[in-house]
């Protein structure tokens, strides 16, 4: 082989490395780029998992205030604020439990709840507050109005309820006022929203958010109702009932004399 013969050869076996070297640092970048969007991806993955789980847990927390919605706003309603537990035990029917919070959403209750075939009770005596602390543990929404609201707002009050759905039942505060000037209080088990004013909207709101809440919430610092989705308690005519049965005429007597509640026929 002649001289040009061998630097021709060795001039291509170099061409050969450096094509080959090119190829590696190509499939290198290639790989190392795509190893680096690989773990871009996964960081971001877990980073927002950890995020949405650190903003599930803020939510899910004791004191955590979700933002009134416009409707509720205009009503003067606050956030609705997720309330520590206070208990669920159940006392004897003659017992009254000395609530912390007015009203309660929470706490040691009658073994009987309200019965789900009113919507509505006017300001009798003897209507138990522990019988309606139960209804919350099932699931239902309490709006609570208290001796200062108008009677326009009552009436307006009574009105809403009509048309809240079956898990809504209107109940009297009458271990006094309210605080903050705010006269009606919509409570779900653990959840408060204090308004101003009564609005058949936020009142819908509220039941569609809150009410039969699921059994995922039963690990949370504020939990849900243990017994969500169970029905109203027995319909009788005792003096801590003070209502007439679903259909009746609104406003009758019971045997004790007491003014009955507002009857309606569940759905």
């Amino acid at each position: 082989m002649g001289k040009k013969s061998a630097d021709r050869n060795a001039r291509l076996e170099e061409l050969r490395r450096e094509q080959r070297r090119g190829e590696r640092r190509r499939s290198l970048l290639i790989y190392g780029t795509s190893g680096l969007v690989a773990v871009a991806l996964l960081a971001g993955i877990v980073i927002y998992a950890v995020l949405q789980k650190s903003s599930e847990n803020k939510t899910h927390a004791v004191g955590y205030v979700t933002r009134a919605s416009a409707a509720a706003a205009a009503a003067g309603c606050t956030g609705v604020v997720n309330d520590a537990s206070r208990g669920n035990t159940h006392v004897a029917a003659n017992q009254t439990v000395d609530y912390d919070q007015a009203p309660p959403s929470s706490g040691n209750h009658d073994s009987d709840p309200l019965p789900d075939a009113y919507r509505f009770y006017e300001r009798i005596p003897n209507l138990r507050v522990e019988r309606a602390v139960h209804n919350l543990e099932h699931g239902f929404i309490i709006g609570w109005y208290d001796p200062k609201l108008s009677d326009d707002q009552v009436a307006a009050l009574r009105t809403a309820a009509d048309t809240a759905g079956d898990r809504f039942i209107a109940v009297p505060w009458q271990r006094g006022d309210f605080p903050s000037d705010r006269h009606f209080v919509l409570t779900a088990w653990d959840r408060t929203q204090r308004c101003t004013t009564v609005s058949e909207v936020a009142i819908k709101e509220f039941v569609k958010t809150y009410a039969n809440p699921g059994p995922t919430g039963a690990a949370w610092d504020s939990p849900t109702a243990s017994e969500s989705g169970a029905s109203g308690g027995s319909l009788n005519l005792s003096p801590t009932i003070a209502g007439s049965t679903a259909g009746s005429t609104a406003g009758s007597t019971d045997t004790a004399g007491s003014t009955a509640g507002t009857a309606t026929t569940a759905p």
